[in-house]
């Protein structure tokens, strides 16, 4: 298969403030929660950053994970009234230490979610209830029961995360998934059932148009599918191995096939259904057959079940408008659709989608937009050619807002760090037009000297620029319009 893309500790122990963005983002999620459950209590919805009153100045770490606890205390004594929670001091601590951990410190890390967990008592189990952030609120979205002695005993799930509980994992004594059973297509019925032997997936089945009759079954050996029997099956299997030989046509052929061979049997689109669309798509896209792939995008998104299976498409789709197309409006709307599922479904932000979001949105002349994505992103949290366009997208996004302190600062940032070549010129010509902009001529013109020893065309983007005006009248600006001119001459 190719791939088109590149690309325990205790609580409280620490405690520095969190900047007011992620403030706006945790704490405020926090209390539209609370209103959300109808929990209430005396804690302030925003943090107002002033001096005077009762609401402090700066929120800490552990302002924050204290509020996430007791916000889960008072959730499961509500919610959940037949586990008990800690109520004593000593309780209290073992659970934020042995427990809880650091939940500011994983929003930090960009992951979006945290874990409630109900007290420890003789006799009862343990529920481990785990909120993800959807949008401005936290959700619930899995629910782990233990039982007295602490084993693992039962998973109820929400795993397209749209508010209905649809897998359901029972455990044996030993702690291993004994059997799964999901309802996929969101009918309100399983149809797909997952059995273990000795903690190893060994075979699963499906009923995808709940008609009683498993269409489906799939054999796993060593946690990997060895053989599936049902309708298309032998052409899929065909088509695996034509596209493992490379010989593509021909396995696109055969993934058509199947798909059509499947569709007689079960009209409704259903999981299988997106696989053999995202395998199609897969092959379209690298043998460049565009017209077909549009196509068949528009298929998979014509059905529902493929949204909780889309990740990869989306990717697909808005990679495709962004730098096959240059259509930067589709790709900017493709790329917040891809964020907020891969939100949802790994729990945290992804840099790549968010960097990709950002270009698409300065491109489509929405600077504030840009820096907003922009935002979400810890640079300490990136290795050094992501936090490259991090900076560069930030300081171009300040440029064009008129920001040019905060511009120069972070393109300085991001000429530090290097990137690649064919950005280095841009990043100088940038850095020098934030130098004109602030009256430091001299700076600007060892940057537009660098930029332009590379890249001479830059000028085209200069002359009409008045920031650059005090150049050109220059003895070297003159020479260097002068030179790009001649070569121009020659070349046509």
């Amino acid at each position: 298969m190719r791939f088109l893309f590149f690309f325990s500790s205790s609580l409280f122990l620490l405690s520095f403030p969190l900047s007011a963005n992620l403030l706006e983002d945790y704490w405020k999620a926090v209390q539209n929660t609370k209103e959300k459950f109808d929990i209430s209590d005396h804690s302030p919805k925003r943090f107002s950053f002033r001096f005077g009153g009762e609401i402090p100045g700066v929120l800490h770490k552990e302002s924050l994970n204290h509020e996430i606890f007791w916000f889960c205390q008072k959730y499961l004594d509500k919610y959940h009234t037949n586990f008990p929670y800690p109520r004593f001091k000593q309780d209290i601590r073992s659970h934020l230490t042995d427990l809880y951990g650091d939940p500011s410190q994983n929003f930090l890390s960009g992951k979006l979610s945290f874990s409630c967990f109900s007290g420890w008592k003789e006799g009862n189990s343990l529920l481990k209830l785990s909120f993800f952030l959807n949008e401005n609120e936290f959700f619930p979205y899995r629910w782990d029961y233990y039982d007295s002695k602490g084993h693992l005993f039962l998973t109820e799930e929400d795993e397209t995360k749209n508010g209905k509980k649809n897998s359901f994992t029972y455990y044996s004594s030993a702690g291993c998934p004994k059997e799964i059973t999901k309802d996929k297509n969101d009918f309100g019925a399983m149809d797909e059932w997952w059995y273990y032997k000795n903690c190893q997936l060994v075979r699963i089945e499906y009923d995808s148009n709940e008609n009683g009759f498993r269409e489906r079954i799939c054999h796993y050996e060593n946690e990997k599918e060895s053989y599936c029997e049902g309708v298309g099956e032998k052409e899929e299997r065909e088509a695996i191995l034509l596209e493992s030989n490379q010989k593509f046509p021909e396995a696109l052929k055969f993934y058509r096939k199947s798909l059509s061979e499947y569709k007689k049997e079960v009209s409704i689109g259903t999981a299988r259904t997106c696989s053999l669309l995202k395998k199609i798509a897969n092959i379209e896209y690298n043998e460049r057959d565009f017209p077909a792939f549009t196509k068949t995008l528009d298929e998979f998104f014509s059905y529902r079940v493929c949204e909780s299976d889309s990740l990869d498409v989306l990717i697909y789709r808005s990679y495709y408008y962004l730098y096959v197309l240059g259509d930067y409006r589709s790709a900017r709307d493709s790329y917040l659709k891809t964020a907020e599922i891969y939100r949802k479904t790994h729990g945290e932000i992804s840099p790549e989608i968010s960097l990709n979001l950002a270009y698409s949105q300065f491109m489509d002349k929405d600077p504030n937009a840009c820096l907003v994505s922009l935002e979400k992103l810890n640079s300490r949290r990136l290795t050094a050619y992501p936090r490259f366009f991090l900076f560069y997208y930030r300081g171009s996004c300040e440029l064009s807002l008129g920001r040019y302190e905060d511009a120069y600062t972070n393109l300085k940032r991001a000429q530090i760090l290097g990137g690649e070549k064919e950005f280095l010129p841009v990043v100088y010509y940038k850095l020098g037009r934030a130098s004109f902009a602030t009256n430091r001529e001299q700076e600007g013109n060892l940057w537009i000297n660098q930029a332009l020893l590379i890249d001479l065309d830059l000028i085209e983007k200069m002359v009409s620029d008045p920031i650059f005006e005090s150049f050109f009248l220059s003895p070297n600006g003159k020479s260097l319009k002068r030179k790009y001119y001649l070569n121009k001459q020659k070349k046509e």
